[in-house]
């Protein structure tokens, strides 16, 4: 249903891991982030998959200890099926889900790694080149759409339980920031959340997401991380760190 850490942060959304958040194992994200500096969304050209690649984060600048998710980026994914302002919440959160026509995406995902292959938590960033006029919709999309996901009832592969979206505050960066959590609380007692930070750069969108699997506790993306990838990005893809 709600794509919230697609393919650059490729692991399921919070409705889609509501039908089983026992089987949650590690997934490559895919977080999108558009391609371009500047203070208007039309300032800047697209840029390439390797160009964005270059400016993306690296495993050296995620937690010490967790482990790279190694997988491709996929195409972009069908317009998903939308029967409420969850399910909208969620694609339009995550450009690379279907809703915007991709120029080009480059992606990283770690995770914290626990017992039997599976996760404590998931940090991955993303990077998106878009139009200048797909880029300049997303955050105020997305902001739009959070108050309408509050305690909504999903029910998904014969579970059930309540998603809620709430916006967090974060230091401005780029030319907008939008930082929100989705909890996830099943009917038998599973719980977690997602935490993600939207920054657009011109046409580019970054896209920071960390998820506890393990409840309902934020756990934020470290503003000094997602500074670094503004950075990076604002600093163009031929003076990257």
């Amino acid at each position: 249903m709600i794509t919230l850490l697609a393919a650059a942060t490729a692991c399921a959304s919070p409705a889609e891991e509501l039908a089983d958040a026992s089987s949650v194992k590690p997934r490559t994200l895919t977080v999108p982030t558009p391609g371009a500096s500047g203070a208007d969304p039309g300032t800047g050209g697209a840029l390439s998959k390797a160009e964005l690649k270059r400016m993306l984060l690296k495993k050296t600048d995620m937690p010490e200890g967790w482990q790279l998710d190694v997988g491709s980026d996929r195409d972009d994914e069908e317009p998903p099926a939308m029967s409420d302002d969850c399910d909208r919440l969620g694609a339009q959160s995550n450009p690379t889900s279907g809703m915007y026509h991709v120029l080009a995406k480059a992606s990283i995902v770690t995770h914290d790694p626990a017992p039997g292959g599976k996760a404590y938590a998931i940090l991955g960033a993303g990077l998106t080149s878009l139009s200048a006029d797909d880029a300049g919709k997303v955050i105020p999309t997305v902001r739009d759409l959070l108050p309408r996901c509050v305690n909504q009832r999903v029910t998904k592969d014969g579970m059930s339980g309540l998603l809620t979206y709430r916006a967090f505050d974060f230091p401005h960066l780029g030319d907008e920031t939008l930082a929100f959590e989705a909890t996830s609380r099943t009917d038998t007692g599973q719980a977690w959340v997602h935490s993600i930070v939207l920054v657009r750069v011109g046409t580019t969108l970054i896209r920071i997401a960390r998820v506890n699997l393990t409840g309902t506790t934020p756990q934020h993306p470290d503003e000094a991380l997602v500074r670094k990838q503004v950075e990076q990005v604002l600093a163009g893809p031929n003076n990257a760190g």
